[in-house]
């Protein structure tokens, strides 16, 4: 793990953007503030499905899954702002601690809630994101106990 995983998956990472109209927007090939030229071809994708609440596809590889992953996440939102909190150079790994703001697409209701990601990078490419609900799960699953 270097700092240059860190900064790769920045570039990857959308911040203090509204993913819901980020994607209804524009093709994810051209989505501003994420760029997809980090990504292996055949990078795997995966949406943690423990939850009762969790949603898209429990995986799928490269860019087209990415984005596929993502209109599934997004589908039952109207609004789905996310900002990004922290990296974490997790020793093979890079953590992204976020905070969501959403409001649903079925009564409006607003949620808020503090997802991770654990994304692998190897060689200059991220070769596999996992998207985590919970943080504690992106945290665990990286080995890192007693993270604030």
């Amino acid at each position: 793990m270097s700092h240059e995983d860190v900064e790769i998956v920045k570039r990857a990472h959308p911040d203090g953007v509204d993913l819901v109209q980020l994607f209804a927007a524009t093709t994810p090939a051209s989505a501003p503030g994420i760029d997809l030229t980090v990504y292996a071809a055949d990078c795997l994708v995966e949406f943690d499905s423990r939850g009762p609440a969790a949603v898209g596809p429990p995986s799928s590889s490269g860019v087209l899954g990415l984005a596929e992953g993502w209109l599934d996440w997004l589908e039952p939102w109207e609004s789905y702002h996310i900002e990004v909190e922290e990296f974490i150079d997790a020793g093979d790994d890079v953590i992204s601690l976020a905070r969501v703001r959403a409001q649903s697409a079925r009564g409006g209701v607003p949620v808020e809630h503090s997802p991770a990601a654990l994304w692998s990078v190897r060689h200059g490419k991220i070769v596999r994101v996992r998207f985590y609900l919970e943080r504690a799960e992106a945290l665990e699953a990286a080995g890192i106990t007693g993270h604030r």
